[in-house]
């Protein structure tokens, strides 16, 4: 089980320990090591900081999950479910400030082998509009509608829905400050209208 801990981090299963928030790449490391499946992440159709003219485009992109950052690229997978983590922006590079969770199911398989909770409530595993309805106030969808939620209280944006399959298979978790306080106030729109694909495809 991998069980959310807002404002703090992610705990790994198995008494692996804590991926804390603001903690560094040398603390997390020996952390994500403990998964069952561990690589680095390649650079393939991303930019890293440097790449973005505009600081709104990095910011879209880290966001997006696109990003690429050679100190973070580390991909930890517990069976179908793949994390991910990310440093921060400007003057938090260096500290974690964001997780990413992801089923990777092939279509018409069984999903997961490993939950994934925040407060005894397995997030990917019931329908969506169930887990919705205990999660706390103020949240809202994202966009497009009903493909997303924001719960701004947690840190934490839930999406992958479809109509198909009416669960959440992605979530990201962030805890402030970010570094991109910097660009906007946005938690998980940029503000400023950036767009992480700048320099990529167009």
């Amino acid at each position: 089980m991998l069980e959310l801990l807002p404002g703090v981090g992610v705990t790994l299963p198995d008494g692996a320990g804590t991926l804390r928030f603001g903690t560094g790449p040398a603390e997390a490391g020996p952390v994500l090591a403990t998964a069952p499946q561990v690589h680095h992440g390649p650079q393939c159709a991303s930019l890293t900081r440097a790449g973005y003219p505009e600081l709104r485009h990095a910011h879209d992109a880290w966001l997006s999950g696109v990003l690429f950052d050679p100190l973070w690229n580390t991909v930890a997978t517990f069976g179908d479910v793949m994390l991910t983590v990310a440093g921060g922006g400007p003057g938090r590079t260096d500290r974690l400030a964001a997780v990413r969770i992801d089923v990777r199911s092939p279509a018409g398989t069984a999903r997961r082998t490993t939950s994934v909770v925040w407060d005894g409530v397995d997030l990917f595993g019931h329908p969506a509009r169930d887990v919705v309805s205990v999660l706390p106030e103020p949240r809202h969808p994202g966009s497009p509608p009903g493909t997303d939620t924001v719960v701004e209280p947690l840190g934490l944006w839930l999406g992958g829905r479809t109509p198909a399959d009416d669960r959440f298979s992605q979530l990201l978790l962030i805890a402030a400050p970010t570094g991109w306080e910097q660009c906007c106030a946005g938690t998980f729109t940029c503000e400023e209208g950036g767009d992480g694909l700048t320099g990529i495809f167009h």
